[in-house]
């Protein structure tokens, strides 16, 4: 059974263990920490049968009323079962339920399962950060409207 809910500041611990199996280069236990406490209430965590397999960390942009999804996984051996989309779709439920007007998010260019995810729920690609990520690989900003 799958369960979303609200981070906590319990959880950094795992949160920051999914981030480090999931990317080359992943944020830190303290700037995780950071994230989730400029914005718990924008951080979910997703459970199946009682154990962590996924998290969104959420924050907020210079924009009124933008949201901005920093970090998202699901470990790997949970992935392709449509457990982010479900994940992303709650996030887009609190932002609606929130009033924020849209979201946004970087993904690495070569990352074309997620960008499909993403294309799948009506984010699009707005523009491209050259060298964005620490390796100097290339990310889309994808965007989607919250109404």
């Amino acid at each position: 059974m799958n369960y979303i809910r609200q981070m906590t500041k319990d959880d950094i611990p795992q949160v920051y263990e999914i981030e480090r199996k999931s990317f080359p280069h992943p944020f830190g236990e303290v700037l995780i920490g950071s994230l989730y406490f400029g914005a718990p209430e924008l951080c979910f965590i997703l459970e199946q049968n009682g154990k962590m397999i996924g998290f969104l960390l959420g924050g907020y942009t210079p924009i009124p009323r933008q949201a901005h999804i920093l970090s998202f996984a699901i470990l790997e051996s949970f992935r392709g079962e449509g457990l982010g989309k479900e994940l992303l779709i709650h996030l887009l439920n609190q932002l609606e339920n929130l009033e924020f007007n849209s979201v946004k998010l970087e993904v690495n260019v070569d990352n074309q399962r997620a960008i499909e995810l993403y294309e799948s729920l009506q984010f699009t690609i707005e523009s491209k950060i050259r060298k964005y990520y620490q390796d100097n690989s290339d990310a889309f900003t994808m965007l989607r409207r919250v109404d």
